[in-house]
């Protein structure tokens, strides 16, 4: 699972023509280098703004996502995210929509983790996305998946992993037991959520959470999806601070220890873990093979 190639050829040059031919009140501030994800690439636009634009035809794909439904799943968030505020059209060869989102201030979690009151901040943001979905809402066809549909990629990877010696037998006992125990429990009524929160789409800031990034992979999800995530990028350390907020704002979805909806989060966990293991980007595959050992006890 290596970043993949852009399939397009992205220079300030082609962001300055779009801006000129369909933004022209924003064609005069300076641009950046480019900074490439998964699916997206972003040039900074003076000093509030920045220009996202799909690197891949998937990424053209899912940006419906960002680009129609985040400006209304937001709705009263009290946590910055990346909502457009432009949108473009293809055009100057450039063939797919793209936008114009505000530049948010912030670390990468990756490099400045969360602590405690910043797990505290995360669970109440994650709290505020987690609403009722209306009819039509996106599914996500690799996330969206309930424990049990997505037991088969579990253990695919997680026997990969365990081939490799990447994952101990001990610890590969101790993650199919955490997935078993939450796939036997039952599955909650579906919320909207964002369903890639590791460390590169999470902002902090002197370890209070600054932002929360890419939402092109939002869609219908239950809600341990993101809570497991969570848990991955926050640790056993303050896995409990993100889930006592959780459950204060949100009112509804039970996870306290031992509830069910724990069980889920832990089981998302797991799978999560294994997702980022398996991945080839050290920092990737560095964080989810801590949370492996974190989440099975079996720190080196």
């Amino acid at each position: 699972m290596p970043t993949p190639e852009a399939e397009i050829d992205l220079e300030p040059t082609l962001v300055q023509a779009l801006l000129a031919q369909q933004h022209p009140d924003l064609a005069d501030q300076r641009i950046g280098p480019r900074i490439d994800g998964w699916d997206n690439a972003m040039f900074r636009l003076g000093d509030q703004l920045a220009v996202r634009l799909p690197r891949r035809a998937i990424g053209a794909q899912i940006a419906h996502v960002e680009l129609d439904w985040l400006p209304q799943i937001r709705r009263d968030w009290t946590f910055p995210a990346p909502v457009p505020i432009r949108v473009g059209e293809p055009g100057c060869g450039y063939p797919w929509r793209w936008s114009v989102v505000p530049w948010l201030r912030g670390v990468r979690a990756f490099d400045e983790p969360l602590t405690d009151a910043g797990a505290r901040d995360l669970g109440a943001a994650l709290a505020q996305v987690h609403r009722r979905a209306p009819a039509g809402a996106p599914s996500n066809p690799f996330r969206s998946g309930t424990l049990r549909e997505v037991a088969e990629i579990f253990d695919t990877r997680l026997a990969a992993l365990e081939n490799t010696g990447d994952v101990t037998p001990l610890q590969a006992d101790a993650l199919r037991a955490l997935f078993e125990d939450g796939a036997a429990t039952d599955e909650p009524e579906r919320t909207w959520a964002h369903l890639d929160l590791h460390g590169a789409n999470v902002l902090t800031l002197h370890g209070r959470l600054a932002g929360i990034l890419d939402w092109g992979d939002a869609a219908v999800g239950d809600p341990a999806t993101d809570l497991g995530q969570a848990w991955t990028l926050v640790g056993g350390l303050h896995a409990d601070a993100l889930l006592e907020a959780y459950g204060t704002a949100h009112g509804t979805v039970r996870v306290g220890a031992g509830s069910p909806g724990r069980q889920r989060v832990l089981a998302r966990a797991a799978a999560y873990a294994l997702t980022l293991a398996s991945m080839e980007e050290d920092r990737f595959r560095a964080a989810g093979l801590g949370a492996v050992a974190d989440l099975t006890g079996t720190y080196s």
